[in-house]
């Protein structure tokens, strides 16, 4: 065992192996709490240039500060389950049938109400209502 390492005051022989590695381990120990957290300033004597080197990591505080909006809290799990819904719903709208889609997409995408809906087809708003429960009906059988 030709290298040491010091431990408080102690030099404890070790291999060159284990050397190494306890070198890399401080290398990396001193990066993430000097190179990233920590801004610097680097001075170019020959050019007598100063130049600051900001963090590489930010913080929620100043990004908030430059303006970036977080507010919206929505957790990875809800954004999942949200994508899989919009997933499984367009699946179930494969196995609807023109007129039926044609009664969604009136009464959800255009925000057209039960009468407006009646009228334009020429029925009653209680024909369209029993339409629409039966096909909504058949959508939460895919749920």
């Amino acid at each position: 065992m030709s290298k040491e390492i010091k431990i408080g005051k102690i030099a404890v022989p070790v291999s060159d192996e284990l050397y190494k590695e306890y070198y890399k381990m401080k290398r990396r120990q001193r990066y993430l709490e000097e190179d990233v957290k920590v801004g610097r300033i680097e001075v170019d004597m020959e050019n007598e240039k100063v130049t600051f080197v900001p963090n590489k990591e930010d913080s929620l505080q100043r990004l908030m500060d430059l303006g970036a909006d977080y507010k919206d809290e929505l957790s990875v799990e809800d954004l999942v389950v949200d994508k899989a819904m919009l997933l499984i719903l367009q699946e179930a709208m494969k196995e609807l049938d023109r007129q039926e889609k044609e009664l969604i997409h009136d009464l959800f995408y255009e925000d057209m109400t039960v009468r407006e809906v009646a009228k334009k087809n020429s029925t009653s708003h209680v024909t369209v209502m029993k339409r629409r429960d039966k096909i909504l009906d058949k959508l939460r059988k895919f749920f």
